[in-house]
């Protein structure tokens, strides 16, 4: 592996002395995301919700099982390889997937509170990752993203949804998942603002 840059080993090290929620596990951690996947400079970056909650293994980063977040995002990306291949081409063009909530939810009923409490987490990784674009996918990454960035009203995430906040570019979507279900009419929209 190699070595964490100074700031993917802050945001690392946050997540892992974080304990102001009960939870599962720390699947950023648990699966050396920072070490893994941060491209060397973060153009975008994308906002999920959070791991799956309860006692699942699947995570977006986990490439030894499905992963529905994964399978949405090759959809909309219009991506034909591997999950490994998806990464590495993510990472090569400066995307970064991160979510809301960096640990493993006990259960959705939690996840909105767990959203409020990490948002300390995502301050410092938007500080430190310094991205050009920034895109909140589904309500709770909304939520979140509108918490960190101070903004006078939460985006909703029924379109693609773009603003700024200082030289940030920021945009506000229905979750991947949601977009692979009801809405690929979103698809190129939301691949085109990922990898502009």
């Amino acid at each position: 592996m190699v070595l964490l840059s100074a700031s993917a080993q802050a945001i690392e090290e946050a997540i892992s002395k974080c304990a102001l929620c009960e939870y599962i596990d720390k699947p950023f951690v648990k699966h050396h995301v920072y070490h893994k996947w941060l491209p060397r400079e973060v153009k975008v970056l994308a906002i999920g919700e959070s791991p799956p909650p309860s006692k699942k293994e699947s995570f977006f980063y986990n490439l030894r099982l499905f992963d529905r977040l994964r399978l949405s995002m090759r959809t909309i990306l219009e991506f034909e390889g591997s999950g490994d291949d998806l990464l590495r081409t993510l990472r090569k063009r400066g995307v970064f997937i991160t979510a809301a909530v960096k640990c493993r939810p006990l259960d959705r009923k939690r996840v909105a509170d767990m959203c409020k409490a990490c948002t300390h987490i995502l301050e410092k990784e938007i500080a430190l990752l310094r991205p050009s674009r920034v895109i909140a996918m589904g309500n709770t990454a909304s939520q979140a993203l509108s918490i960190v960035l101070k903004l006078a009203e939460r985006y909703p995430v029924r379109q693609l949804y773009k603003t700024a906040s200082g030289n940030l570019e920021v945009a506000f979507t229905p979750h991947p998942n949601y977009i692979f279900r009801f809405r690929r009419d979103l698809a190129k929209k939301v691949k085109s603002y990922l990898l502009e």
